[in-house]
């Protein structure tokens, strides 16, 4: 008996001096409510940068216990990041987990190791983010069907382009963004024939080695097939490694070729009938809906414009 109360009293002496006697462990995982977050090692590829949402993508070795390799967006709380890091660079830090439900996650004590100073030709450099109003240039490349295409020549229309290429395995990449069009070129063309007929549908190769024509028009097929059979309405295209450069570079888009396949960010954007940005979306969270949004306020804009034309009054 006076064993168990030299115990009970020692463990309370213990417990005054700051440390309780308990058989839980930090980060084990058991129950309660004062439950530590969770910390992991993790290394990855910078992919992209987005100050404003404080999120940076990363192509992510597995972290053991954790999550499989793979690419996706984490918080960071150092701002810093923002102004040193840029597509390529390596980055190691210590991701923290929540314990908590809805807790969420984040990256610290991060570090940064550059990329080499010349970067490969089938890559992007410094990514320019566009602004809603911001003109384009006149890209060109070639379609499905082996004809050469401009963006000019889709003045007077409004577009939806995105990037993709077509021997991409991700769900939530490539293969979302051509389901995501398709989706909404069907909604479109159900609800709404008129606004169907006048837009433009453009996706962006990131593969211009490999999507060449033929291969365009296989992956087309299998996404446009049954909406627009005759690829008027939406076209997949490819340029030369230094136009798509140029392009996604515009556009604000990222791409690294490693291992046989590309790892890339996400960009869709929609250009007005004067060929400006109208609208811009980042990631693969946007809707077929929310495109369709804008592109009725932009039809209604155009009415409104033309209604108050002084040879209309």
């Amino acid at each position: 008996m006076w064993r168990s109360r030299f115990a009970l009293i020692l463990c309370l002496l213990v417990c005054l001096a700051g440390v309780c006697c308990t058989s839980s462990q930090q980060g084990s995982g058991g129950g309660g409510g004062g439950e530590a977050a969770k910390s992991y090692l993790l290394e990855g590829k910078v992919i992209s940068l987005n100050s404003a949402k404080k999120e940076i993508t990363l192509q992510h070795k597995e972290i053991p216990g954790y999550m499989a390799a793979m690419t996706m967006p984490f918080k960071v709380k150092d701002e810093w990041i923002f102004g040193v890091a840029q597509p390529g660079d390596e980055v190691h830090g210590t991701l923290v987990v929540s314990s908590t439900r809805g807790g969420g996650s984040y990256i610290q004590n991060v570090s940064i190791n550059k990329a080499g100073a010349t970067a490969a030709a089938s890559t992007t450099s410094a990514v320019h983010i566009p602004a809603v109003g911001e003109q384009p240039p006149d890209f060109s490349f070639i379609d499905q069907s082996g004809n050469r295409i401009r963006l000019r020549q889709f003045r007077g229309r409004p577009v939806v382009l995105t990037f993709i290429y077509t021997r991409c395995p991700l769900p939530d990449f490539c293969i979302r963004m051509s389901g995501n069009f398709a989706q909404l070129a069907r909604e479109l063309k159900a609800s709404d024939p008129a606004l169907f007929g006048k837009l433009r549908l453009l996706s962006i190769s990131i593969d211009p080695e490999y999507d060449k024509p033929a291969a365009l028009k296989r992956y087309g097929t299998a996404y446009a097939g049954e909406i627009d059979p005759g690829f008027e309405h939406w076209k997949f295209v490819s340029g030369t490694v230094a136009e798509t450069r140029r392009a996604a570079e515009f556009f604000g888009l990222t791409y690294v070729p490693e291992g046989g396949q590309i790892v890339h960010s996400l960009r869709t954007v929609l250009l007005a009938p004067d060929g400006r940005i109208a609208a811009q979306w980042e990631g693969n969270e946007w809707r077929p809906s929310d495109v369709v949004a804008e592109l009725q306020k932009l039809n209604r804009a155009r009415a409104v414009a033309k209604q108050e034309k002084p040879g209309n009054l």
